[in-house]
């Protein structure tokens, strides 16, 4: 039985009823009730809501209810994977969105296997809670003592807890740091549950969206025990976090670990560490070229982009990049004719893409005219080039000439701060937007693992069968509500009556 055919067999027990006075009271079919029970078959959503009901179950018992019931349909892995996406979504819109203070006043921890007068130039700890106190006090150290604070990690992406800490001390701090690490992104054998690489994505993204952390990350993917590219110094001791004025050298299983505060020991392995740079792919990109942010003059194709608007893509022609681009910009003529290429190639190899958007952000949009570019480079759309873009896409929509869903805002809240474009060449490119002291801010971080890939493209293609997305018909007319609120007299004749709707994707 699975947990959930037992948590259903307990609410009927405790319901005192038989199965068959239940189907009687529920209207539902008694055979099938019983091998729902037993663990037969899955209910369908219709019956399961019918059971609910008769079962009289709490909103809380409902909901752990819609869980059990969510894990048995696609299993343990993937269900952990949905959640890990949505909670690194989440955590975009809320970085991005609310600007944290800075106020918060941190104490320095303090090592205690050594008094704060004498510093020894080498020490050995034993043991995982040891090994991560004297990480975090030479972290403290570093925040607290360096002029210029900087910390640079060799460690493997499931040493979680070293980020987390960094993002706690971080995280509305006046400090200012420079990290900069080297990610083996190696799956480890026999991963069944939530893939771990997902979790450690949310740490390094919430890490680089602080605005006091200057964060240069690279990786190195492998399919195999295949080390970092460099030399290795230690085997028994192959993964190492750098300071200004120490080297912590760490044991594979990170139950152990040596500190060395000798100047020789430094430069050993700060010259690794700059060489494990040298021959590894930038992780995450910070830039506010274009031309390197969205990769213009590289070919592609892209199967899914979940963004916050429509893909404008299709609705700009030459005409329009003219009038909007900002002719007085340094490289006005080459980024013109980038975008065009870019554009004009994107709608011609990306018929059949599924685009994912929110009508929260398109209403914002209909309300300022903005788009995710830097405000020197192109001017602010104007009501009526708004208007003809929204009657487009509704036009689209209604017609089923694209593949088109709206989020349900109220169930899964992205911003305008991200988009994420997944390639059929196995790449997902995650581009994060968004604006520091009034300057837009572009990180583009570009995923080639497979595991990763595979868990993102399942999340996007469940979308459109998910509780996440809007049925058609609802976003139809939302849409019609917005051409009628902003052109209410001049509502496009394309807009046929809900009535007479087609078969709607749902």
């Amino acid at each position: 039985m699975s947990l959930l055919s037992q948590k259903i067999e307990e609410y009927i027990i405790e319901s005192g009823e038989s199965v068959q006075s239940l189907a009687e009271m529920g209207n539902i079919n008694r055979t099938t009730l019983q091998r729902v029970k037993s663990g037969e078959r899955l209910p369908t959503r219709a019956f399961f809501k019918k059971l609910t009901r008769v079962l009289r179950l709490s909103p809380a018992e409902e909901a752990e209810l819609e869980t059990l019931l969510a894990i048995a349909q696609v299993g343990d892995g993937t269900y952990a994977n949905r959640q890990k996406i949505i909670e690194l979504i989440e955590t975009i819109a809320e970085l991005t969105e609310y600007q944290i203070p800075f106020s918060k006043e941190l104490r320095q921890q303090q090592n205690p296997n050594h008094s704060a007068a004498v510093t020894p130039a080498l020490q050995v700890v034993a043991g995982a809670k040891q090994v991560l106190s004297l990480i975090e006090c030479n972290i403290d150290r570093e925040l607290f003592e360096a002029a210029e604070p900087a910390v640079k990690l060799a460690i493997p992406y499931g040493f979680q807890a070293v980020y987390d800490y960094l993002f706690q001390q971080l995280m509305g701090n006046k400090k200012t740091l420079n990290l900069q690490d080297v990610l083996n992104l190696r799956r480890e054998a026999g991963v069944a549950t939530a893939d771990p690489l997902l979790g450690a994505l949310k740490h390094l993204i919430a890490l680089t969206l602080l605005d006091n952390v200057n964060y240069q990350s690279h990786c190195w993917v492998s399919q195999t025990d295949e080390a970092i590219p460099g030399p290795e110094i230690s085997a028994l001791f192959p993964y190492f976090i750098l300071t200004s004025s120490a080297v912590i050298t760490i044991s594979g299983d990170l139950t152990q670990a040596v500190i060395y505060q000798d100047p020789a020991f430094l430069h050993l392995y700060s010259d690794c560490f700059a060489e494990m740079l040298a021959t590894t792919q930038p992780f995450i990109l910070e830039s506010n070229d274009l031309f390197k942010v969205f990769d213009l003059d590289r070919n592609f194709k892209v199967e899914v982009v979940v963004e916050p608007l429509p893909c404008i893509a299709y609705y700009t022609d030459r005409e329009l990049l003219e009038a909007k681009l900002n002719k007085d910009f340094p490289y006005y003529e080459p980024l013109l004719e980038a975008v065009d290429r870019y554009f004009n190639y994107f709608r011609q190899v990306s018929g059949g893409m599924l685009n994912v958007f929110s009508l929260k952000n398109l209403r914002q949009f209909m309300n300022d005219g903005s788009l995710v570019f830097p405000e020197e480079i192109y001017h602010l759309l104007t009501p009526v080039e708004r208007l003809m873009i929204l009657t487009q896409v509704r036009d689209d929509l209604f017609h089923d000439r694209r593949i088109l869903f709206a989020l349900d805002d109220d169930k899964l809240s992205m911003n305008q701060a991200v988009e994420f474009i997944y390639e059929s060449t196995s790449c997902l490119r995650l581009v994060l937007h968004y604006k520091v002291a009034g300057r837009v801010v572009y990180k583009t971080i570009e995923l080639r693992e497979p595991g990763i890939i595979a868990a993102f493209k399942e999340f996007f293609t469940s979308l459109p069968n998910s509780e996440y997305v809007l049925p058609t018909e609802t976003t139809l007319a939302v849409m019609d509500a917005m051409i009628a609120e902003y052109e209410p007299a001049a509502v496009p004749d394309f807009t046929e009556p809900l009535a007479a709707l087609a078969p709607t994707r749902v």
